[in-house]
């Protein structure tokens, strides 16, 4: 019976290694879910800290955009005006004197054809 005794005695310490096999498994799947829970508390408030910051940041990043554009429109207008000034041969000064002439030439027009149709 010695023998029984033993073999069952085995039996049994294998059983519990066995069993703290698996209380240290379910222990390890406790731990981590622990871990993940913590994690994703800590991704959740950095992912807030990472919107205040934008949020932030976004009214900078929207008024350079807008003072780039405006520039940038500005010296488009300027480099179109040069090359239209290369092209007919006329500068700013000239042409605005020739639109007082226009616009004087209009006046006295509308004078002539005024005076004509009171006649």
């Amino acid at each position: 019976m010695n023998i029984t005794k033993a073999a069952s005695d085995e039996s049994r310490e294998e059983k519990k290694r066995y069993h703290s096999i698996w209380l240290a498994g379910l222990g390890a799947y406790a731990k981590s879910v622990d871990e993940i829970d913590q994690l994703s508390g800590k991704s959740k408030n950095m992912f807030n800290e990472l919107v205040e910051d934008g949020r932030s940041v976004e009214s900078e990043f929207k008024e350079r955009i807008h003072t780039t554009r405006i520039h940038t429109s500005v010296s488009i207008e300027e480099r179109a005006h040069q090359l239209v000034q290369r092209v007919v041969g006329i500068d700013n000064d000239r042409l605005d004197r020739i639109d007082d002439k226009i616009d004087q030439l209009t006046v006295n027009i509308e004078a002539l054809l005024a005076r004509r149709q009171a006649k």
